[in-house]
């Protein structure tokens, strides 16, 4: 996007992935990436060393999950980027508060948090996982829906249904819309494969069909729900109104 002289914060940033991209793509006069991981800081800073970029557009701060305060200054930050974090943070809806201190009156973020209206839960973690291959059982399905995405021993994996989302962002002072749930290769390989199957198994609850016959497909044939796509990357576009 465009991001001439704005200063970008990657909330979540890991080994830098998209700090770097940032600031190779666009012309952000700073880019800031934060992580709870030093690890993945360390990879991050070569990343940007062996892409010989400008050292002072860029900084990478160290955080901790059980401090809900990101330590930049009230309305210091044009535009944040975090993508795939908020559903692993013990406290999502601090994040989202201070999310909206940080930044400048009239500007934006975009997020991306696991979708609970998505191909993912409905027909690979319902059908799949606990019907076919009878794992996870015993839990209920937002438990096992945690065990399948990050690796079963990823200690907070969560879901949200967009409405959920859109109230903790409203809450936080956000103007905020969703965008739609990009989906996995492994999502439409399911679907070709188990649709059907799916919809007419007796032992597959009414929630999860009523999900699956209610998929419509757009014009390349990927899968909506409710007029949105039903992956489970949902995308949300905050906007801080202006003062």
């Amino acid at each position: 996007g465009n991001h001439d002289n704005e200063v970008v914060l990657d909330y979540g940033c890991g080994p830098g992935n998209d700090v770097v991209g940032f600031l190779i793509y666009t012309n952000a006069s700073k880019v800031i990436g934060v992580d709870v991981s030093a690890k993945a800081l360390r990879f991050a800073s070569r990343r940007i060393a062996l892409h010989r970029l400008d050292q002072d557009r860029c900084e990478l701060i160290s955080i901790s999950d059980s401090d809900d305060k990101i330590p930049l200054d009230d309305n210091s930050v044009d535009y944040i980027y975090s993508e795939g974090v908020l559903h692993h943070v013990s406290n999502p809806e601090a994040k989202i508060r201070e999310f909206h201190r940080i930044l400048k009156p009239g500007s934006h973020a975009c997020i991306m948090v696991y979708n609970a209206d998505s191909v993912w839960l409905h027909l690979y973690v319902a059908y799949e996982q606990r019907l076919l291959r009878e794992r996870f059982q015993g839990m209920d399905l937002h438990e096992a829906f945690a065990k399948t995405t990050d690796t079963e021993e990823c200690p907070i994996s969560r879901c949200y249904k967009p409405e959920e989302f859109l109230c903790l962002c409203k809450d936080a002072g956000f103007n905020a819309v969703y965008a739609g749930g990009y989906l996995s290769k492994m999502e439409l390989r399911l679907l070709k494969k188990y649709l059907q199957s799916a919809i007419h198994d007796e032992r597959l609850a009414d929630e999860h069909k009523q999900f699956l016959e209610s998929l419509t497909l757009d014009e390349h044939g990927l899968p909506q729900y409710q007029g949105k796509h039903a992956g489970i990357g949902g995308v949300y576009r905050l906007n801080k109104e202006s003062k």
